[in-house]
């Protein structure tokens, strides 16, 4: 079981981990900026997604041991530029 946060807006930190980068496309019909560029992503159309994931530390009550973070980028360059750091 994992618990989902959305989002961070800069690079991750080293204990971050990118599970996976997939092309989405009419997944929710919402926007939200671009963590790369800042323009607006329509997440009901085209657009890349970064998946992040990291050990969690559980607290007494809960058996959580993931915390997993989706990005959801303009595109393909936009996702490969925050990836390596680029401004």
């Amino acid at each position: 079981m994992s618990q989902t946060s959305r989002p961070i807006r800069s690079a991750p930190d080293p204990e971050w981990t990118v599970r996976q980068v997939v092309e989405r496309n009419d997944w929710d019909a919402t926007t939200e900026p671009c963590p790369a560029c800042g323009e607006m992503v329509d997440l009901h159309g085209s657009h890349y997604q970064i998946e992040l994931d990291r050990p969690r530390t559980p607290g007494s009550a809960t058996k959580i041991t993931r915390e997993r973070r989706l990005l959801s980028f303009c595109d393909e360059t936009c996702a490969t530029a925050w990836l390596d750091g680029d401004d």
